[in-house]
């Protein structure tokens, strides 16, 4: 526990001095910001046209026309804004853990790694545990955007502290899950870009095979083919339930790459 500890910490000031940390925080922010910003501005918007859009649904009832909603927070900004921030980690994540293991590779520290007394676990414990608390830290930030609603809106229109929570821990299981791919192609080559190519593709493909299962005719591998979806379990979280098999899903995904991230380790070890 000693080394992973100081894996741990080496690996966190290696990320608050870099450069790369605080550009794609900055990023993540203000994309998340931005979306933030035009979710709000279409629920004011709609707040002022509802009366009207209710009225004008009242007349044409007897056409079919359905009510509509009434104005909702949580439908309108939280689930809005925290369901995009999975695509926008698709690019973060790749970019903060592409040097990893690859610039250890690159500048021969691996080496010294592998002479001192920390095994492949304790070391990817610790660096993957440095990438968690940045990315935590990241996330916490964004509980700016939930006080600014707090602070805009009326007492009743305030969003479901219960849908905030879940919402929280779909997109930081998701995030950690982006993480451990983002890691498992880092120990795959020395080169940095190549090790970001190869984490976004592969959350690429898992993030588009839920697609993929209207296009199959049998019922079953259409459904194990959302089921494999990253996006899709998302979703649960974003309608403020907290399903066991989602979080199974999530820390699974995640276990097996850093399972195959220390294969990897292992087998580059006994290589030298």
């Amino acid at each position: 526990m000693t080394n992973t500890g100081t894996i741990f910490q080496k690996e966190l000031r290696s990320y608050l001095h870099s450069p790369v940390a605080y550009v794609m925080t900055f990023v993540f922010l203000i994309l998340c910001g931005y979306f933030f910003q035009e979710s709000m501005n279409y629920v004011n918007r709609y707040t002022r046209e509802y009366p009207m859009l209710l009225q004008q649904a009242e007349q044409m009832r007897q056409y079919g026309m359905e009510t509509p909603s009434p104005p909702n927070v949580d439908a309108l900004v939280i689930q809005r804004t925290y369901g995009v921030m999975g695509f926008f980690l698709v690019f973060i994540m790749p970019i903060l853990t592409m040097r990893t293991f690859s610039e250890e590779y690159r500048s021969g520290t691996i080496e010294l790694l592998w002479t001192s007394p920390v095994d492949a676990s304790g070391m990817l414990a610790g660096k993957y545990l440095a990438a968690l608390v940045l990315y935590a830290v990241m996330l916490a930030l964004t509980l700016v955007f939930v006080g600014l609603i707090y602070l805009y809106t009326d007492a009743g229109a305030h969003p479901d502290p219960g849908l905030v929570f879940s919402s929280y821990v779909g997109v930081f299981l998701m995030g950690a899950t982006f993480l451990s791919v983002g890691i498992f192609a880092s120990s795959l080559t020395e080169n940095q870009i190549i090790a970001a190519i190869i984490a976004f593709t592969i959350l690429l493909f898992f993030l588009v095979i839920g697609a993929a299962a209207g296009f199959v005719g049998n019922f079953a591998a259409s459904e194990f083919l959302r089921y494999l979806s990253l996006s899709g379990h998302v979703e649960t979280f974003l309608k403020g339930v907290l399903a066991a098999q989602d979080v199974v899903y999530y820390v699974t995904f995640a276990g097996f790459m850093l399972f195959l991230t220390n294969r990897v380790l292992e087998s580059r070890r006994w290589r030298l």
